[in-house]
């Protein structure tokens, strides 16, 4: 019996992982869509269990997002940071600033995503890649965001 993976949080994972990869070895976007499109990023087992049309939907997702938060980064690190209590950005570690870019994207620029379906993704994220102190700055964080 195979569990059944939804496209869109694949997405997010190939998403904060090229965000990952952008902001700690200065990678261009293309360069990260052209890796995970052509199966050579090591997080291609983040699309394993969809079928060929779930793949594309969910690349076509991340790339969007990709985009959309790298273009957007220094307005997303602008408004985290007036979120931020006694902590710079600087001070979080990169895949927490990359959940965080992410999640703040999808609050204040796709209308389409729910609120609450934004903040469960971040957190459930952030349980996947960071340590248990991370999920509550990133809920509390994007919570205060969200419009």
């Amino acid at each position: 019996m195979t569990t059944k993976v939804n496209p869109r949080s694949r997405a997010r994972v190939l998403a904060v992982s090229g965000l990952y990869q952008m902001d700690l070895l200065s990678k261009e976007v293309s360069a990260v869509v052209q890796e995970v499109r052509a199966g050579v990023s090591d997080q291609e087992e983040a699309l394993y269990y969809l079928d060929q049309n779930e793949q594309a939907s969910a690349l076509d997702f991340f790339e969007s997002l990709l985009r959309g938060t790298w273009d957007k980064r220094e307005e997303l690190d602008q408004v985290i940071a007036g979120k931020l209590e006694n902590w710079s950005l600087d001070r979080i570690g990169q895949v927490e600033r990359a959940i965080l870019r992410l999640g703040s994207f999808e609050l204040l620029h796709r209308e389409d995503i729910p609120k609450k379906v934004t903040l469960n993704e971040m957190v459930e994220l952030s349980k996947s890649f960071c340590d248990e102190k991370s999920k509550d700055l990133i809920n509390g964080v994007l919570d205060a965001i969200a419009p």
